[in-house]
C-alpha cells in the first residue's frame, strides 16, 4: 500500500493504482432548515443522511489513503427558502483541511460560502452521480466540490497534480444543461459573477497559472517543511506570496486569489506573527496589497 503523505519526493502521488477503491473524505455534512413551513423536518434528516453517504461513502479516485490521510472538513447546508415542498434553495459553508507533514497541525485548503444552491430532494430516490450525464443540481455540485477540493489537495502535494481532479470538475460544470445556468444554481457562464463555473474556469486560465505554482509551494516546500526548519518554510511562504502577487497585479479581480486568503487569512497571520520584525512587515505590506479588504484578520503582524 502506497500512503500519500510517505510519498512525497518520488511523487507517488500522481500515480493510479487500478482496482483500488476507497474513500477519500472524512468530511461532516449537515443540513439546517430555520423556519421552514411546507417540508416535514424528516425529509432534511434524510438528506443530511443521504448527502454524508454520498460525499464519504463512494470512491472518488483509485487511491489508497490511511484514514489519518484523508480528507476533513465540515460541510454546512442552510436552507433559506421553499419553493415547494420538494424544492429548496439556500447557501453552502464549506471548510476543509489536510494534514501538514510531519506535525499534528491540519492546514486549511479551502473556507469558502456558496449562496447559490438551488435543488429539488425527495427522499424516496437515491443520490446518485454519473461520470457522463446530468442527473441532478444537487449531485452534481457536491460531486463539483468534491473534485474541485481533491484538486486543491493533488495541487498541494505535487505541482499541478491537481490536474485530474479539476478535469473532472470542469467536465462537470461543462454538462450542466443550459436550462440550469442562471444564478441561481451557481452555473451561470454569463456576466462576472463570482459562482463555481468562474471558479473552475480560473482554474485552467493560463493568465491565473502561476497561482497554482505558488499553491503548491507554499504548502510542500513551506507549510510541510515549518517543521524541519521553521525559517526556512516561512521563508519560501513569503515567495509564494510574492509570486501570488504577480498573479494579482494582471488579474486583480481573480476570484481564485480570493479562494486562497479565505483559506490562509487565518494561517498566515499565525505563521508571521513569529517572524522578526522586518518579515512581518513585509509579509503584512504583501497580503495588504491583495486582501485589503481584510487587513483586520493579519493584526498579530502589524504589532
Amino acid at each position: 500500500m502506497i500512503q500519500r503523505l510517505t510519498a512525497f519526493w518520488s511523487l507517488l502521488f500522481l500515480l493510479v493504482f487500478q482496482g483500488v477503491q476507497a474513500q477519500e473524505f472524512d468530511v461532516r455534512i449537515s443540513v439546517n432548515f430555520p423556519a421552514l413551513q411546507l417540508a416535514d423536518p424528516s425529509v432534511f434528516q434524510s438528506l443530511e443522511a443521504q448527502l454524508n453517504e454520498f460525499f464519504n461513502g463512494q470512491a472518488w479516485t483509485d487511491l489508497d489513503l490511511a484514514d489519518y490521510e484523508k480528507i476533513k472538513g465540515n460541510i454546512n447546508i442552510t436552507i433559506t427558502k421553499e419553493e415547494s415542498a420538494t424544492s429548496f434553495s439556500g447557501e453552502m459553508d464549506l471548510v476543509i483541511s489536510r494534514p501538514v507533514y510531519g506535525s499534528g497541525y491540519e492546514t486549511t485548503l479551502f473556507n469558502f460560502r456558496d449562496p447559490n444552491i438551488a435543488f429539488s430532494y425527495e427522499p424516496a430516490r437515491p443520490l446518485t452521480y454519473s461520470e457522463n450525464s446530468f442527473t441532478d443540481n444537487l449531485s452534481a455540485t457536491l460531486a463539483f466540490y468534491a473534485y474541485f477540493i481533491l484538486g486543491l489537495d493533488g495541487d498541494s502535494f505535487a505541482l499541478y497534480g491537481g490536474d485530474p481532479y479539476y478535469t473532472k470538475a470542469r467536465q462537470i460544470a461543462d454538462r450542466i444543461p443550459v436550462s440550469m445556468q442562471t444564478e441561481q444554481t451557481g452555473w451561470t457562464q454569463k456576466g462576472n459573477n463570482r459562482n463555481r463555473y468562474r471558479m473552475i474556469s480560473e482554474i485552467f486560465d493560463p493568465a491565473l497559472r502561476g497561482t497554482r505554482r505558488a499553491w503548491y509551494n507554499y504548502h510542500r516546500l513551506g507549510l510541510d517543511e515549518m517543521g524541519q526548519n521553521p525559517e526556512q518554510g516561512r521563508s519560501t511562504m513569503l515567495e509564494s506570496l510574492y509570486a501570488l502577487q504577480e498573479v494579482y497585479k494582471n488579474e486583480p479581480n481573480s476570484m481564485i486569489v480570493n479562494v486562497f486568503f479565505l483559506a490562509k487569512a487565518l494561517e498566515l497571520n499565525e505563521v508571521f506573527a513569529v517572524s522578526p520584525r522586518a518579515e512581518k512587515i513585509e509579509a503584512f505590506n504583501l497580503i495588504r496589497s491583495m486582501d485589503a479588504a481584510n487587513t483586520q484578520k493579519y493584526d498579530k503582524l502589524i504589532r
